[in-house]
């Protein structure tokens, strides 16, 4: 049985090929001049489910964050070790996030989005608080869910010091109550971002941990099989460019969720098993993953509107348009990891907690979770 502090190769390399298959969506957005390439159909179709591999993702982490958190209460009490988990997602989170943030409303003074997409309250969007969509950082849309997460992981630390995850599983299951009672009543949920059946995502990826975590690790290679087809099956039933079914958070769980959580499944057991490590380069970009995820949106949107503004749309091929963008976003996304996000870890995590967050523990992660 691997300890509950191990880092996990696959996992790292399972968030970059999520971190990526969103980025690619992003590059085929409603932004000009990519909205009539040809190749959008088929990209952003599949790639927007690269988010629910990230939550599954995102539980399995947490699920070892806490379980070192609750290993703590004993030495240090349940509300210094509840307030570490807390500290060291917010230093996770924040700093990057707002300084991708600032940096949005900084060109979208330049480029001001259009007048129909819809608008925010600042400190809403800042604090990620129900903050969905987000019109700034497009991709953080899923952080607010992450906040959620993060914020009920450590009330559960905080009261069940000694059964952490009873916490959850009460709130877990209130949800699942909330969201068959609405289903089968067709009244629809109240405060549909607090009862979302997308936060059992979250829940997913903490049973993965629960099963690696006792040693379970059969049949990977099955799961993982089974895992990508239901996935592909799932984006196909979801693909508006085929007609496909409305997609709503419910639509993502099930044709995307338990699917992803196979998958994740899959891979941490191939490495338990001595099986299967994803490549050095996968591992290196999801470590960059988080930066990469949050970037990209930003990025794009004032790239694009560059090309408008020195009238290459029309002029140079879409497809190296395309290039050039995905170039720079990614470009952008690494050196953001090496120059804002490493050293933020690092500095934040010396002064405000008393180990340094760990720069595998992404949030998006995942969301990338």
């Amino acid at each position: 049985m691997k300890p509950v502090s191990i880092r996990y190769r696959n996992v790292q390399g399972l968030r970059a090929i999520a971190a990526l298959m969103v980025f690619c969506s992003h590059l085929f957005w409603d932004i000009v001049p990519m909205r009539a390439h040809w190749a959008r159909p088929f990209v952003t179709a599949y790639g927007r489910s690269g988010v629910d591999i990230f939550f599954v993702i995102s539980g399995f982490i947490i699920y070892h964050a806490a379980k070192r958190s609750a290993a703590q209460v004993e030495i240090v009490g349940r509300g210094r070790a509840a307030c570490e988990f807390a500290m060291k997602r917010v230093i996770r989170i924040y700093p990057l996030y707002w300084t991708v943030f600032a940096a949005a409303a900084i060109i979208m003074v330049w480029a001001p989005l259009p007048v129909s997409m819809p608008r925010q309250p600042q400190f809403d969007l800042l604090i990620l608080i129900d903050s969905i969509p987000n019109f700034r950082v497009p991709a953080a849309w899923t952080l607010a869910f992450e906040v959620y997460f993060y914020a009920m992981t450590a009330i559960s630390i905080l009261i069940f010091p000694s059964r952490i995850f009873t916490g959850l599983h009460i709130w877990f299951a209130v949800i699942a109550g909330v969201i068959l009672v609405s289903t089968i009543s067709g009244v629809p949920a109240p405060l549909d971002y607090t009862f979302a059946p997308i936060l059992l995502e979250f829940l997913l990826g903490v049973g993965v941990g629960f099963l690696i975590d006792r040693g379970e690790h059969r049949l990977p290679v099955t799961a993982l099989c089974i895992g990508v087809v239901c996935f592909a099956a799932g984006n196909h039933h979801l693909d508006p460019y085929a007609g496909g079914a409305a997609m709503s958070y419910l639509a993502r769980l099930v044709c995307w969720g338990f699917p992803g959580a196979l998958i994740v499944y899959g891979v941490i057991a191939l490495e338990v098993r001595g099986s299967w490590i994803m490549p050095r380069a996968l591992q290196y970009l999801g470590d960059a993953s988080y930066s990469l995820y949050l970037w990209h949106a930003v990025v794009f949107y004032g790239v694009a509107a560059l090309f408008v503004h020195f009238g290459w749309v029309g002029v140079v091929k879409s497809t190296l348009l395309t290039l050039i963008m995905a170039a720079i976003g990614f470009g952008i996304g690494l050196l953001s990891y090496h120059f804002i996000e490493k050293p933020s870890l690092r500095v934040l995590g010396g002064l405000l907690v008393s180990r340094k967050p760990d720069p595998s523990a992404s949030a998006a992660d995942p969301s990338l979770t």
